[in-house]
């Protein structure tokens, strides 16, 4: 831990030693967030073209979960579905709210969606999108992504810490 704590506070942030780090660290905060661990904020990954250009495939989408009555038509919400969707999560607009449902468009379809949206599917409106990095978070759970990932800054940190070592015994 000492190492750690002198890692960061006395190295000047060198790049590729950190990289493992803030690595970690944002991953960290990623489970967090997507789990809602942080409130009313979630996170997903736009899988479809269907909101394109204003959400492309790949975005990440930060949600936070509002009241019903503040929903209202033109508002970009994401819900569940038992579509094909990973995790079964759509980001669509709100294109009207009959009877308390609403019906949701993507921007770039014809029609409205056929299944109408009960409140209790609403896992909030779309309050940020961070474009392509969903392709990161995609490439992760791949098994070159999880190599590339987790694996490598693993033996970076383990490689980094081990000259720490040598170098404090011989210094």
């Amino acid at each position: 831990m000492h190492v750690l704590i002198n890692f960061f506070i006395f190295s000047k942030f060198k790049t590729l030693p950190c990289l493992p780090y803030f690595f970690s660290l944002n991953v960290f905060i990623s489970l967090f967030i997507s789990n809602g661990l942080l409130g009313k904020f979630f996170i997903f990954i736009n899988i479809s073209n269907s909101m394109s250009p204003s959400i492309s495939r790949n975005d990440l989408v930060i949600v936070q979960k509002m009241d019903l009555s503040q929903y209202s038509v033109g508002d970009i919400i994401s819900f569940t579905s038992n579509r094909f969707e990973q995790n079964g999560v759509i980001t669509h607009r709100i294109d009207s709210i009959e009877n308390g449902q609403f019906i949701t468009k993507g921007d770039n379809n014809e029609l409205p969606d056929s299944k109408h949206i009960i409140p209790i599917q609403i896992k909030g409106s779309v309050n940020a999108i961070i474009p392509y990095l969903g392709f990161l978070t995609n490439s992760v759970n791949s098994m070159i992504g999880k190599v590339l990932f987790l694996i490598i800054p693993m033996v970076i940190i383990i490689i980094t810490e081990l000259k720490n070592i040598q170098n404090y015994g011989t210094g």
